[in-house]
Formats: C-alpha cells, structure tokens, sequence
C-alpha cells in the first residue's frame, strides 16, 4: 500500500507500508527525535533503539500488526509512522501508537497516518483502537478526537484513550 497525500501546508508526503527493509531508516529517525518525542512515545527515553525492538517495528504481518510511515518522496526519509497491533484476547480491538518526526509535526502527517490506519483497521475487522498517552499529551489526544468519541480513563500521569471506529468511514469527523 502507498498513496502521495497532501499536508496542511501543502507538502506532499508518501504513505506506505512499513516493511523490512525500512529497519535503519526507522532506526536512524529514533536517534533524531527530541527527547520530548520519544518519551512520549516509548514513556522513557532509550539511547537508541535496540536491533530486537527494530525487528519488532518493521517485520510486522499486515494484519494484527499493521504499520504506516509516511516518507519525504524525494528522499525517502521517514517523517512519521503509526501501527496498530491487534489484542490476543480481542481480536476486535487493538492498541495504536504513533509518532511523528519534530520538524514535522503541527502540518498532518500525524492525521493522515492515522486516517489510513484506522482504514485499514477496518479492513481487518478491528471495531476499537486505544492508545496509552501520557496525561498531559493533548496533541495526541486531541488527533485522535478528530476521528470520533474518545472515551478516557486517566491513572496517573498517563490516560487510556479509546476510539469505536464507525462502520462507514464518511462518517467519521
């Protein structure tokens, strides 16, 4: 899967499937994430990502584990990239997470990823998506409003954020 979408400033950017021969590119994008970034990602801050985590990231089936990326078609740089990875005791639902490159986020990459996950979680028959972000993430939590209800339970310093999909995709936001 790959589409050419356009940005809210009017960039272009090419959506696709993670794959992977994508491992080093997305490796070298962890390395050039702000500390911010990647602790709202991973709730930490690794060194670096470790070669099993790279694996994990990139060699996904497709189905109860899906991921985007969106790329600069120029270059090929990964800006951003969203997965969703179906749940073992509901195959119903599935936990989403999502990241976009510093110098990229506030112009949509995050919204179209995520618009096209959410397709394709269709596709495979997930009706739920959630998403554990810190509390105080309201970029994230707010995107994911973009898309329908979001039902949240706050422990701590992070929140559970869950999203029904509607059947229709015209009837999203």
């Amino acid at each position: 899967m790959w589409e050419d979408v356009a940005l809210s400033d009017g960039t272009t950017v090419l959506v696709r499937s993670v794959e992977p021969g994508d491992a080093e590119e997305l490796a070298a994008g962890y390395e050039l994430l702000s500390e911010t970034s990647a602790y709202q990602r991973f709730f930490t801050i690794l060194p670096h990502l470790s070669p099993q985590q790279v694996r994990f990231f990139t060699q996904v089936d497709h189905r109860d584990h899906e991921a985007l990326g969106a790329v600069v078609p120029d270059t090929g740089h990964g800006v951003g990239i969203a997965r969703f990875i179906r749940s073992d005791t509901d195959p119903a639902s599935a936990e989403l997470a999502i990241v976009v490159a510093d110098d990229w986020q506030r112009r949509g990459v995050g919204f179209q990823l995520l618009r096209r996950l959410l397709s394709r979680a269709r596709e495979e028959n997930v009706t739920t998506i959630s998403a554990e972000v810190l509390s105080d993430n309201s970029a994230q939590l707010g995107l994911l409003r973009h898309f329908g209800t979001v039902d949240t339970e706050v422990s701590g310093t992070t929140t559970t954020a869950t999203l029904r999909l509607p059947s229709n995709p015209d009837d999203e936001r």
